[in-house]
C-alpha cells in the first residue's frame, strides 16, 4: 500500500492543479441518519478515489449555493477526488427556505457519517478516511455556511470561499461572519469582477478581509468572472454572465481550490507558484506563517522561480544554500548550512502581500540540489518557512 500511494502521489507532482489528478473517482449518491448531532436523516454525494488501497485521504466538505443540488458541482467534486480527496458533497438545504446555518451543521453530521463508515469493515467507505483535520469548501450560501462549519467544529482547519454570500437572509450570516475574525487555519476566497449575485467589493471582499486570525490567507479575484464559475458547465451556460467563458472560470476555480488545499494539507507549497500564476485573476495574500515556493521556471531552464507571502510591511528574506544545517533561532529553526548561506532575495513586503524572484541558475550547480528557506519580520517578531529545495538539472 505505501509502494502504490507514493507513485499516487508522485504522478501528481506531474500534474497542473487544473488538470485531473492520478485517481480515477467514483461517486455515491447517499441518504444517512445522523447518530450524533440530532440532524435526522441527511441526503450527500461522496466522490472518492477508486484505489482505495491508498487510503486513508483528507476529507473535504462540498456546501452548494442557494437551491442548488449537489449534482451542480459534479465537476468540481469529481476533479478534486481525483487528486486524492474524499468528498462530500451536501444535498440538504435545496429548498427556497434553506439557511446556511442548517447547511454547516447538516454537513458536520455528513463528515461525521463518512469518518464512523471509515472505521466500519462492513462499509463500502471502509479505510478511506482517519480523523484527520477537515476542510470546507462552499459557494455563495454555502460558502457562508463554509464560516459557520468552521464555528460549530474545530475539525475544520482550511476554508475555501467561492463567491461567498453575505447579508440577512438565507438565516443572516452575520453570525458566521463576525465569528469568522477568530479562525485560525488557512483561508482562500474567491470572487469575480461580472458576480451580478454577490458583488465582489460589498460582498464577498469582506470575507477575506475579517479573517485577521489566519495563519495564511489568499484573496484571488477572477476578472471576468461571474457567479457560476464553479457549476458544471450546462448549469453555467444558463446562469453565467461573466466575460470570462464558462470552460475558463471551471479552471481558474479548479486551479486555485486544489493548488490550495495541496499546499496547505499535503504541504506541497511549490502549487502556490501555480496559484498566484493563475490566468486572469488578482491577489492579495497575507500570512503569520511564512509559506516559500522554489520551482525550476517552466518557461526558462535557467531561471529559479522563489516566493512568499507575508503581512505588508513585513521584511522578506530568503535565504538559500548548497546544504543543510540545524541553527536554532528566535524565529525557529534554520535548516541550513550557515557556512555556504546566502541571501538571494530580500524586499519589504508589499500591499499585496506577495514577493517573488527570479533567480539565475549558475552553471556550476547543475546536477546540485539547492535548498531554500524564507523569513519574515517585522518589529523582533518573525516566522521562518520550513525548508524547501530544488534539483537543477
Amino acid at each position: 500500500m505505501i509502494a502504490s500511494l507514493s507513485i499516487a502521489l508522485s504522478l501528481l507532482l506531474f500534474q497542473n492543479p487544473e488538470d485531473p489528478g492520478a485517481y480515477q473517482v467514483a461517486v455515491q449518491d447517499v441518504n444517512h441518519s445522523d447518530s450524533h448531532y440530532g440532524r435526522g436523516n441527511i441526503s450527500a454525494r461522496v466522490y472518492y478515489p477508486t484505489n482505495t488501497n491508498d487510503g486513508p485521504f483528507p476529507l473535504v466538505a462540498f456546501m452548494h449555493g442557494w437551491i442548488e443540488p449537489a449534482s451542480d458541482y459534479d465537476e468540481f467534486c469529481t476533479h478534486l477526488a481525483s487528486w486524492g480527496y474524499v468528498v462530500y458533497s451536501n444535498n440538504t438545504e435545496t429548498s427556497i427556505f434553506g439557511t446556511l446555518q442548517a447547511e454547516a451543521a447538516d454537513t458536520r453530521a455528513g463528515l461525521q457519517w463518512v469518518e464512523d463508515s471509515s472505521q466500519d469493515s462492513t462499509s463500502w467507505l471502509y479505510g478511506m478516511t482517519d480523523n484527520q483535520p477537515w476542510s470546507a469548501i462552499g459557494h455563495s450560501m454555502g460558502g457562508a455556511a463554509v464560516a459557520s462549519m468552521c464555528k460549530i467544529d474545530p475539525r475544520v482547519r482550511q476554508a475555501v470561499m467561492f463567491e461567498p454570500y453575505k447579508g440577512s437572509l438565507l438565516g443572516n450570516s452575520s453570525g458566521a461572519f463576525n465569528w469568522f475574525s477568530n479562525f485560525s487555519g488557512p483561508v482562500l476566497v474567491i470572487g469575480g469582477t461580472d458576480d451580478l449575485t454577490n458583488n465582489w467589493s460589498s460582498t464577498v471582499f469582506p470575507w477575506y478581509r475579517t479573517a485577521d486570525n489566519s495563519s495564511r490567507k489568499i484573496w484571488a479575484l477572477i476578472n471576468g468572472g461571474d457567479h457560476f464559475g464553479t457549476t458544471d458547465a450546462d448549469i453555467h451556460a444558463l446562469w453565467g454572465f461573466g466575460s470570462l467563458s464558462g470552460s475558463e472560470q471551471q479552471l481558474i476555480h479548479r486551479r486555485l481550490a486544489t493548488s490550495f488545499l495541496q499546499a496547505e494539507i499535503r504541504g506541497d507549497e511549490d502549487l502556490l507558484f501555480d496559484l498566484f500564476n493563475t490566468i486572469a485573476t488578482d491577489f492579495e495574500a497575507s500570512s503569520s506563517d511564512t509559506p516559500l515556493w522554489v520551482v525550476l521556471d517552466p518557461n526558462n531552464s535557467g531561471v529559479i522561480q522563489v516566493g512568499s507571502f507575508a503581512k505588508p510591511g513585513d521584511y522578506m528574506r530568503i535565504a538559500g544554500s548548497t546544504g543543510t544545517g540545524f541553527t536554532q533561532s528566535a524565529f525557529g529553526d534554520i535548516l541550513l548550512d550557515m557556512n555556504r548561506l546566502r541571501i538571494a532575495h530580500a524586499n519589504v513586503i508589499p500591499q499585496a502581500g506577495i514577493s517573488s524572484s527570479q533567480l539565475p541558475i549558475n552553471p556550476s550547480f547543475s546536477g546540485s540540489t539547492l535548498y531554500f528557506q524564507a523569513l519574515a519580520t517585522n518589529n523582533g517578531l518573525g516566522s521562518i518557512s520550513t525548508l524547501n529545495e530544488v534539483h537543477i538539472p
